[in-house]
């Protein structure tokens, strides 16, 4: 314990100060295998009840030899089955043979949001009453401002409170300026990028329904998003590879097998960005290796793909290298629980249900819209949720903030449930299916929930 106490105290120095990491010595790797529910699908273990002392915290088993960085560095297994399978991906969805009108629909699909930006607060000027011929025209501004434009203040507000959050303290922070964004370089631009075109995406979802459904705006955030997770893999070699991932607590730093693992769900978002794009989804449908893919991706993932990656377990959540600090371990105590109660939605609600549907090619326009808008918030959970990490631990953000940020931005896609309450009435066998497969889930035995 002391010698993972010792270690994180460098490694919490060095990221801070954007510092050498080869100097640091490496704690051992946690190879263990307790089982118990776990932020995806668990890995096989046994059930049997380990002694504890009473009042002790559980402590993960370590090698007898630590992993050297250049061990480190090599590339895993599954590493190499996701790159292959996201160009298997784009290549049967049409996008790489047809890269020029990818390109030409990005450009007139940013163009048009800055076009209606600024018809927008044109707009806004106008009602305003700022340029009023008269006092009656004033008069009818401001009933027109008061009926038709509130909602567009109030969306304003919120979008600039959140780029005060994750762009301008971040910026003022130095995350990418001065000599400290010299330091791993690519993998801070990319992540103001991702930034960049997420805000885009949403604006974009927003204020042009009618061809938001063609957007390849989603393809490009989702491929951003799983640059991001492997960059971030190979770059922070001198993370500890603790089943504890580190995320839930305030004072731990992410353990590297969190990392890889989420490398998995930027994977599942790379194919949510192509399955909800109808013509993408069109192309793959319409060859073999397309078909095999959304066999294995709509029914098969946890089974075929999830056992190539790392296993986060919540039930390991801030038992190691203290990272919870007393005053707050209630508070990410119950905050753990409420993740856990929302992973389980999401896998089994937003991710089998809404597959299964898209599939067998049921959902209306309408609802494929609320799809696409719910894909959304889900693809910036998976990166955005490791950006406010960095900012707690860059001391940017305070933990608990940042921490009440991620949990308002995952429960938001509980706001879906009223405008789609149509659509998972009408197929409550469906519904009835997803459900029991929760309840398979809940058994940790990877044999049941693959027969399920």
């Amino acid at each position: 314990m002391a010698a993972h106490s010792t270690a994180e105290k460098k490694i919490t120095k060095e990221v801070l100060s954007g510092g050498d990491f080869s100097k640091v010595d490496v704690p051992p790797i946690d190879s263990s295998s307790d089982d118990g529910s776990s932020c995806s699908e668990g890995k096989p273990g046994s059930n049997e009840e380990k002694p504890k002392l009473k009042g002790a915290k559980s402590i993960p088993a370590t090698r007898s030899k630590p992993m050297s960085l250049k061990a480190r560095g090599r590339i895993p297994l599954g590493i190499y089955v996701t790159v292959g399978i996201v160009a298997l991906i784009l290549f049967s969805a049409g996008s790489t043979n047809d890269l020029q009108n990818v390109v030409l629909s990005l450009q007139n699909t940013i163009s048009g949001c800055w076009v209606r930006m600024g018809s927008i607060l044109l707009e806004i000027i106008n009602m305003s009453g700022f340029w009023c011929g008269s006092d009656d025209t004033c008069s009818a501004a401001t009933s027109l401002f008061s009926l038709n434009a509130a909602w567009t203040i109030v969306v304003l507000g919120v979008v600039l409170a959140i780029s005060y959050v994750l762009l301008y303290r971040p910026f003022r922070a130095g995350m990418w300026t001065g000599s400290r964004a010299k330091r791993h370089s690519v993998h801070r631009y990319m992540g103001l990028l991702y930034l960049i075109q997420y805000g885009i995406a949403w604006f974009d979802y927003i204020t042009n329904n009618d061809e938001s459904s063609r957007s390849y705006l989603p393809n490009t955030i989702a491929l951003n998003g799983l640059i991001q997770a492997t960059s971030a893999y190979f770059s922070f070699k001198v993370l500890p590879g603790l089943d504890d991932a580190g995320y839930y607590s305030d004072k731990a730093v992410l353990s590297r097998n969190f990392v890889f693992e989420n490398i998995f769900y930027q994977l599942m978002s790379v194919f949510g960005s192509v399955f909800y794009n109808d013509q993408l989804r069109a192309n793959m449908e319409s060859s073999k290796l397309g078909q095999l893919l959304i066999i294995v991706f709509c029914f098969l993932p946890y089974v075929v793909l999830r056992p190539l990656y790392p296993t986060t377990r919540f039930k390991n959540a801030g038992t190691s290298m203290s990272g919870r600090s007393k005053e707050n371990e209630r508070f990410y105590s119950m905050a753990t629980v409420t993740i856990k109660i929302f992973y389980l939605w999401a896998k089994y609600f937003l991710g089998f249900f809404i597959n299964w549907l898209v599939f067998l090619k049921v959902p209306s326009d309408d609802d494929m819209q609320l799809i696409r808008g719910m894909f959304l918030l889900n693809v910036g959970t998976v990166s955005i949720a490791v950006f406010l990490h960095t900012l707690r631990f860059k001391k940017v953000l305070a933990p608990k903030f940042a921490f009440s940020l991620y949990l308002a931005q995952i429960y938001a896609t509980f706001s879906a449930i009223p405008y789609a309450y149509a659509m998972f009435s009408a197929h409550r066998k469906l519904g009835a299916l997803a459900f029991f497969g929760l309840l398979c889930n809940m058994t940790r035995n990877r044999m049941i929930h693959a027969a399920w």
